[in-house]
C-alpha cells in the first residue's frame, strides 16, 4: 500500500492527511509546537502512522509524496530572528530600506511607526557603479569600493550581505561581479543578487524581496534539512515537496535555493482545497474562507483559477514574489475577546494560539476566545472535539466568557453571544472589501468554508453577502492539508520590458520567452516531469499609459504574434473594468513586463465515493443538545449528527449540527 500525505503547519494547530491508492483518507491534527515547528511536523507524521495502524517506519517506507506547507519563514521575518545581514546599494542609495514606500495598513494613524528594516543603517553601504534605465553603465564598477565595503561588512560579522544595485534587473554584470568579489574575500557570508531573486522593476520592491529571502535563508535550510535527514533515516524515499506562496509546490532541494518562494507557504494551499472543491462540484467561481485557529483567510476562485498578486506585506515588510492573493484578518477559533478604550467588545486580532489556547482548553488560557463562546453556545461538544481526542472544559469557558458578561452587565450567554457575532461582522465585512477591491460580485460565487472554526461563521457571513451556496467539505479541519494533496509544481518567471505601441518589439519579446521558457523547463526536467505533463502559461503586464499601476493579465500560448499580444491588450482592458469600472480601448498602453509560469502536472486527489444515503437518516442522529440561535432568541434543542454515517443525499432539516470525525 502507499500513501500521499500533505502536512500544514498553523498557528494553533498542525494538520496531516493521508491518502492510499483505493482513495481512503485519513486525518489528524496535533497542537503545532511554537519553539521547534520541526517537531511538529515529526508529531503529526507519527500520529498520521498510528492511526494507518502502522509504526512511523513502515509508514514512512510506503509513502510516495510528501507536501508541506510552513509558517517558518513568516515566523523568521515576525520575531526578528534571522541572521544579521549587510547591502551593498548603489552609492547614494543605501538607505532605500529606510525610505520605502508610503505604505500602511491604516494610512491615518500618524502616530504608528513603521517597522525598523531587517537590515539597520550601518549594515547597508554604498558603492560606486551607475547603471542608467535603459541598462547602459553610466559609471564602471570601482571595484576597490567593493572590496572596502566587504571588509567592512566582514568585520561587522554579518552572516549573509544582499547585493542590490540600480537597474540591476537590465544590466545583472555589476551584482555577478561583487557576488564574486565577496565570495573571493569574505566566502562564509551567503550571498543574495536582487537580479536572481526579482528581475522586475522598483528599487525598494526587489531590495525588500532579496533581503526577505536572505533572511529565511539560514533557517529554512535547517528546517529543510532537518525534516529530511529525520525521514530519510525513519525509510522514507519519496519525493519531498514544499508549499510555494504562489499556490504550486517544489521540491526540498529547490526550496532551499529559493527560500523566499515558501515564506507565506502557510494560507497558499487554501484556494487550491476550494478549487479540488469546486470541481468535484462543477463550479468554477469560488469563495474560500479558511478560519483556524489564529487567522481568517480569503481568497477567491475566478473561472476555476486562483488570483496571485506581486504586491504583499509580510510583518509590514514589502514582498514582490508572485503569490496567491490572499487576504487575512485576525479572526480566529483563539482570538480574544477584549475592550478597547471607549470601553466597546473588540475580538481579535490577537489570538490565545496554541500556547495557552482558549480557556476551554485547560492549558492556562484565561481569556475569553471565540472558540469558547462556542462551546457555551453549544456549537461545540466539549466530549467530541477533535473528534473526541481532546476533551474540553465548559466550565473554564464559562469563566472566561464571564468576564467579559460582568463589564456588559449581561448574562454569560448573552455575552457569548456577542463574541460570536462581533467575530462574524469581522469576518462578514473582510469578505465584502475582499470582493470590492477585486471587482467581483458575490453573488454568483460559491462558499466554501475550510478551517476547523470556518463551518461555525459560514452560514452567518453568506447571509450577510447574499450568497446562496455554501459547501462545507468533509475535510474542512483540515482545509489547507486537503489542498496540499490537489496541486501542482508552478515555477514563476518574469521580465521586465518597457514599451508604448511606437517602440513595440516582437522580436525583443520573443527573445525573453525564450529565456524564460529555457529556465522553466529545466527546471520542470530537473525536477522530473515528464514532457507530456510541462505546461506553460503567459502572463503580461500592462497599464494605460501615465498610470502608476499595471495589471498582469495572461495571453495566449502558440507562436507570438501581434495578433496574440493584441488579444492580450484586449483582456487587459476587460479586466480593467473589472477592477475600476472603466476601460477606453482607443487610449494608449504602456507595457511593462512579461512573465511565463511552468506547470508541471500533479495526479490529481481521487476520492472515495460515499454510498447513496437515506434521504431521512435517522441512523446518523447522535442525539440532541441545547445550541443557542439568535433567530430564536435562545437555546433551542438541536439534533447533533454523526456526519460519518451520513451518505450523499441525504437531507437534514435544521436546526441541527452534524459533527465528524
Amino acid at each position: 500500500m502507499s500513501f500521499r500525505v500533505a502536512i500544514d503547519t498553523g498557528g494553533t494547530f498542525t494538520d496531516s492527511i493521508s491518502v492510499d491508492g483505493k482513495g481512503n483518507l485519513i486525518t489528524t491534527k496535533t497542537l503545532t509546537v511554537p519553539r521547534n515547528l520541526a517537531q511538529g511536523t515529526i508529531n503529526a507524521v507519527d500520529a498520521l502512522a498510528k492511526k494507518n495502524g502502522l509504526s512511523r517506519r513502515q509508514f514512512l517506507q510506503n509513502v510516495e509524496t510528501i507536501v508541506h506547507g510552513t509558517t517558518q519563514g513568516t515566523n523568521v521575518i515576525i520575531t526578528r530572528t534571522g541572521p544579521k545581514l549587510g547591502v551593498i546599494a548603489t552609492e547614494g542609495h543605501a538607505d532605500v530600506l529606510q525610505l520605502r514606500r508610503v505604505i500602511r495598513d491604516n494610512i491615518y494613524d500618524w502616530r504608528k511607526p513603521f517597522p525598523e528594516p531587517l537590515v539597520p543603517g550601518y549594515l547597508r553601504v554604498g558603492v560606486k557603479e551607475r547603471v542608467d534605465a535603459q541598462g547602459n553603465v553610466v559609471k564602471p564598477l570601482d571595484e576597490a569600493s567593493v572590496r572596502k565595503a566587504v571588509a567592512y561588512l566582514k568585520k561587522m560579522k554579518v552572516q549573509s550581505v544582499v547585493v542590490a544595485l540600480l537597474w540591476s534587473f537590465l544590466y545583472p554584470e555589476h551584482e555577478r561581479k561583487i557576488g564574486e568579489i565577496i565570495k573571493k574575500n569574505f566566502p562564509k557570508a551567503h550571498v543574495t543578487l536582487s537580479h536572481k531573486v526579482l528581475p522586475a522593476i522598483g528599487e525598494y520592491e526587489r531590495t525588500s524581496t532579496a533581503v526577505i529571502n536572505a533572511y529565511t535563508a539560514p533557517s529554512t535550510a535547517d528546517y529543510i534539512h532537518t525534516l529530511t535527514n529525520f525521514l530519510t533515516k525513519e525509510g522514507f524515499r519519496g519525493q519531498f515537496l514544499f508549499m510555494q506562496n504562489n499556490g504550486g509546490v517544489e521540491t526540498a532541494e529547490i526550496g532551499i535555493e529559493n527560500p523566499a518562494s515558501l515564506a507565506t507557504s502557510g494560507p497558499a494551499a487554501g484556494p487550491p482545497a476550494a478549487l479540488a472543491v469546486g470541481r468535484l462540484h462543477g463550479l468554477r467561481n469560488l469563495l474560500s474562507i479558511d478560519m483556524g485557529g489564529t487567522s481568517f483567510d480569503i481568497a477567491i476562485i475566478d473561472k476555476g483559477k486562483f488570483i496571485t498578486k506581486t504586491e504583499s506585506l509580510i510583518a509590514d515588510h514589502r514582498f514582490s514574489l508572485p503569490i496567491i492573493d490572499v487576504d487575512s484578518v485576525g479572526a480566529g477559533g483563539g482570538s480574544i475577546a477584549w475592550f478597547d478604550a471607549t470601553n466597546t467588545l473588540q475580538v481579535g486580532p490577537k489570538s490565545a494560539g496554541a500556547d495557552p489556547g482558549p480557556a476551554c482548553y485547560g492549558l492556562g488560557g484565561e481569556d475569553a476566545t471565540v472558540t469558547d463562546a462556542d462551546v457555551v453556545l453549544g456549537y461545540i461538544s466539549p466530549d467530541f472535539f477533535l473528534g473526541g481526542e481532546m476533551k474540553l472544559r465548559k466550565d473554564l469557558a464559562e469563566k472566561a466568557v464571564k468576564k467579559i458578561a460582568d463589564r456588559l452587565k449581561m448574562s454569560v450567554v448573552e455575552a457569548a453571544a456577542a463574541i460570536y457575532k462581533i467575530s462574524n461582522s469581522v469576518m462578514a465585512d473582510a469578505v465584502s472589501h475582499t470582493f470590492t477591491k477585486r471587482g467581483y460580485d458575490p453573488r454568483v460565487f460559491a462558499l466554501v468554508a475550510g478551517g476547523a472554526a470556518g463551518p461555525t461563521c459560514a452560514l452567518k457571513i453568506a447571509q450577510e453577502l447574499y450568497i446562496s451556496k455554501v459547501i462545507i467539505p468533509k475535510y474542512a479541519p483540515i482545509y489547507c492539508a486537503f489542498g496540499m494533496l490537489d496541486v501542482d509544481l508552478i515555477h514563476d518567471f518574469t521580465r521586465f520590458y518597457h514599451a508604448d505601441k511606437s517602440n513595440f518589439d516582437l522580436g525583443k519579446v520573443k527573445s525573453l520567452y525564450k529565456e524564460m521558457e529555457s529556465e522553466g523547463l529545466q527546471v520542470l526536467e530537473r525536477e522530473g516531469i515528464p514532457k507530456k505533463d510541462r505546461v506553460l502559461e503567459r502572463t503580461m503586464r500592462i497599464k494605460y499609459w501615465g498610470q502608476f499601476r499595471d495589471v498582469e493579465v495572461s495571453w495566449p500560448g502558440g507562436p507570438i504574434t501581434n495578433a496574440a499580444i493584441a488579444e492580450g491588450i484586449a483582456n487587459f482592458h476587460r479586466r480593467h473594468r473589472e477592477l475600476y469600472g472603466s476601460s477606453d480601448k482607443e487610449y494608449p498602453v504602456e507595457f511593462m513586463g512579461f512573465g511565463l509560469r511552468a506547470i508541471g502536472r500533479m495526479p490529481k486527489l481521487q476520492l472515495k465515493k460515499l454510498a447513496k444515503g437515506e434521504r431521512n437518516p435517522r441512523a446518523a442522529l447522535k442525539g440532541e443538545r441545547n445550541a443557542f440561535f439568535e433567530e430564536s432568541r435562545g437555546f433551542v434543542k438541536t439534533k447533533i449528527y454523526d456526519g460519518d454515517k451520513l451518505g450523499f443525499g441525504s437531507v437534514l432539516e435544521g436546526p441541527c449540527i452534524v459533527e465528524e470525525r
